[in-house]
């Protein structure tokens, strides 16, 4: 886990992706698993990417839906 992910990034997830993530299970996402990797609850994580610090049109869309 790493909170500075830098071009030199091997092998480690960002702490603030995984959080986000961890998260979204607290309000009650579950895991996406399809054909796009961009949404925060993507069922798993991307080594080395901060794509996932904030929520995606989908996540927002799947936390209306369930409050």
């Amino acid at each position: 886990m790493t909170d500075r992910v830098t071009s030199s990034c091997s092998n480690a997830y960002d702490v603030r992706c995984v959080g986000t993530h961890e998260a979204g299970h607290v309000f009650g996402l579950k895991d996406n698993y399809g054909s796009h990797s961009n949404p925060t609850m993507y069922g798993s994580s991307i080594e080395c990417s901060t794509r996932a610090r904030t929520l995606g049109k989908g996540d927002v869309l799947g936390l209306r839906s369930i409050h």
